[in-house]
């Protein structure tokens, strides 16, 4: 069963050295918005299975966000079958009350 954490979650997660954020939106998304300090920009509409960003976290635990968790979902059943340790974040950025980087 695919495993799912909360927003409000990510923060202390993240902290964990072998926890990766990455996030799924595409730039003008993270224009509006921001994103979690530490996330890598990963927008859904080039993410490969190839990505070397990627490649370099086959061993890590990768928490996939986006906007509110419905693409970051997609996103975390296809790398799941890849065999990558993916986790989707519920809430997404809409429910995501901590800081935020500016692109």
């Amino acid at each position: 069963m695919a495993k799912t954490v909360h927003v409000s979650e990510i923060n202390d997660i993240i902290k964990n050295d072998d926890a990766v954020l990455i996030d799924v939106r595409e730039t003008d998304e993270l224009k509006e918005t921001g994103y979690v300090p530490g996330a890598i920009l990963l927008p859904m509409s080039t993410l490969s299975i190839e990505d070397e960003t990627l490649k370099k976290h086959k061993d890590d635990t990768l928490y996939i966000m986006c906007r509110s968790g419905r693409r970051s979902e997609n996103v975390q059943h296809a790398l799941l079958e890849q065999g990558y340790d993916a986790v989707n974040v519920e809430g997404g950025i809409l429910e995501y009350e901590g800081e935020r980087e500016e692109l």
